[in-house]
């Protein structure tokens, strides 16, 4: 019951935030009220309402489109045949049809494809429920079915449940598969993240302070190989230098860090050159600048001018790709998850696929929509927050 006050608590207070302050930005609340327009009026705050408002729109619009696919792709009795099938003849046993509508309700695939989609979005809308895993236990002294109740959980969203995953025990929670997953490839991601941003801009940096230099001809010829060289190629070649050569393992476990470095150090060095890119591409354009041209005249020396002038213009457009590449962290790298052996969230899709696993899929997809939703919206947020031109006003 706590949940429940809680979460609705939260959910009354973003809605009530968000109304009020739009009444005081409309002045029909506090309009002649200076320090209460300042904090509620401000066009910062607006342009972020108006930004979410429009992101669940999209994400709105994504989950209705993939709901439909997937569902299309899967459809029910299909699925009941394949999980249930095996266990009794699909044609006559009761036994089959019950655990088939038990399976229905569990996943919400009960009723038209409307009443499914409305009780989809119920589940994922972050309102308090309350969500019980159940199953068909027999009376021995009479024969009949009847449907046990256990594990009661209370959830924000709720993705269903998933079947046929092997170590998985039929009817586990779909969150309860992705979490551990998510936050396994999310630690080897952040710290990955965090090498390239190291490596990237002192490396852009160095690229066009010396254009056309030795150094910016040598970060050109490493940016277009890896370019030219196809990505799983590629990470072949740094798992033949990182573990043959310096005999680092070649199989990820989670207690053993010298394990994770494979991985960190590829995604490292890859990240590392499309932000040196950029980096070198924005300062070569502020390099030519009238206004670093009228510096040199003044007679300001050339690492002042690098420092106040340049690398921080330069670093603007370059500040909305943190968010997301930090939430990118999240999602893992399939590719690179397969080739060490990690269990992490970026297999959990092919599993998903292979399994045909349609509340799995569902959720990974709707997860990576939102996170992508999420990192454009807080990219804009933080560009409109740090560059000096971007004017809220008409």
């Amino acid at each position: 019951m706590a949940s429940y006050i809680i979460g609705y608590t939260v959910i009354a207070v973003i809605i009530l935030f968000v109304v009020f302050s739009v009444l005081v930005k409309k002045r029909i609340l506090f309009g002649e009220t200076v320090a209460v327009q300042k904090i509620f009026g401000h066009p910062l705050l607006h342009y972020s309402i108006r930004r979410v408002g429009s992101s669940l729109v999209s994400i709105a619009l994504a989950i209705i489109v993939t709901f439909f696919l997937i569902r299309l792709a899967y459809p029910a009795d299909e699925t009941c045949i394949q999980l249930f099938a095996s266990q009794s003849s699909p044609t006559s046993s009761e036994l089959f049809k019950l655990k088939c509508q038990n399976w229905k309700e569990q996943m919400g695939f009960n009723g038209s494809m409307i009443e499914q989609l409305i009780n989809f979005f119920y589940n994922i809308l972050p309102f308090p429920k309350t969500v019980c895993k159940t199953e068909l236990e027999t009376i021995e002294a009479t024969g009949e079915y009847v449907t046990k109740v256990f594990d009661c959980r209370n959830f924000v969203i709720n993705f269903g449940s998933v079947y046929k995953i092997p170590g998985i025990a039929n009817g586990s929670f779909a969150i309860d598969y992705i979490g551990p997953r998510m936050m396994t490839s999310f630690k080897i991601g952040i710290i990955a993240v965090v090498l390239e941003l190291a490596l990237g801009y002192p490396f852009g940096i160095m690229m066009a302070r010396y254009q056309n230099g030795i150094f910016d001809k040598i970060g050109k010829t490493y940016i277009m190989t890896i370019d030219a060289i196809p990505g799983v190629a590629y990470y072949y070649i740094w798992m033949a230098i990182l573990c043959g050569l310096f005999a680092l393992p070649k199989v990820f476990e989670s207690g053993d860090f010298s394990s994770w470095l494979p991985l960190i150090l590829t995604m490292g060095f890859t990240g590392m050159s499309g932000i040196g890119l950029w980096v070198r591409r924005y300062m070569v354009d502020e390099f030519n600048a009238d206004y670093v041209k009228f510096a040199r005249s003044k007679g300001l020396e050339e690492g002042r001018i690098m420092r106040i002038h340049i690398l921080r213009n330069a670093v603007v457009p370059l500040v909305r790709t943190f968010p997301s590449a930090v939430i990118g962290a999240l999602m893992g790298s399939y590719y690179l998850e397969k080739i060490y052996n990690v269990n992490g969230i970026g297999g959990a899709l092919l599993v998903a696929i292979n399994t045909k696993n349609a509340s799995l899929l569902i959720a990974i997809i709707i997860i990576s929509a939102l996170l992508s939703v999420i990192s454009y919206l807080l990219g804009d947020i933080v560009t409109a927050i740090v560059d000096p031109r971007i004017s809220f006003t008409k």
